[in-house]
């Protein structure tokens, strides 16, 4: 497994304002907001402690609609079989920003300060999906050296892939190394994580 402490987690603040209900962007954000909206900003960027890991997996194709991971573990899912139709491995990955912007936000919303909390945890929110995109691109320019194509990536709990695959995945790429658990609901802790596959195909192949 790889780990990877230099990734950054710049979130498009176009995005992290939608994602705080200003479809508008900035624009749209009411001056009695604006001060809490740069604050929320300001106060999730020095909480970050972003991380990420990645592993590379071989894995057969079993038709018709199973994945196993060499002594790994396996996949159970019709969309994700057609959806790493000619590949011969798949990359584990999962990123995390850290606990302490959840805690933040927990300790805002106990004293009272629901706005702030709502404002920064969206922030976390785009944050870690950012950090994630950033690994994604850290992956697949790796497999564009090889001479190989990659996925897009996919997660569990997306389509009929069971988010109880959660365990599996994690467990084996061995993301407690980055600080990543999970709870018996299969919640990642801390919560802006996140994890994903990457398939790997043969250009030629693809073709």
């Amino acid at each position: 497994m790889i780990i990877l402490d230099n990734l950054r987690a710049e979130p498009d603040l176009k995005q992290v304002y939608s994602r705080m209900g200003f479809k508008a962007g900035k624009a749209g954000i009411p001056d009695s907001m604006l001060a809490l909206v740069d604050e929320a900003v300001q106060h999730g960027r020095e909480l970050l402690k972003p991380t990420g890991c990645y592993d590379y997996r071989p894995i057969r194709m079993i038709p018709p609609h199973r994945i196993e991971l060499d002594k790994a573990f396996s996949i159970e899912s019709e969309k994700v079989f057609r959806w790493m139709e000619g590949c011969v491995g798949l990359y584990l990955c999962a990123v995390t920003i850290g606990p302490e912007l959840d805690r933040e936000v927990v300790r805002l919303s106990n004293s009272g300060e629901v706005t702030r909390a709502f404002l920064l945890n969206a922030y976390g929110a785009e944050a870690a999906e950012a950090l994630m995109a950033r690994l994604n691109r850290v992956i697949v320019n790796s497999i564009k050296k090889q001479r190989m194509e990659a996925t897009k990536r996919y997660s569990p709990g997306y389509g009929d892939w069971e988010i109880a695959a959660q365990r599996d995945l994690l467990g084996t790429l061995g993301a407690e190394k980055i600080g990543i658990r999970l709870t018996e609901k299969y919640i990642m802790i801390p919560e802006k994580s996140v994890s994903a596959i990457i398939g790997v195909r043969d250009r030629q192949e693809w073709a």
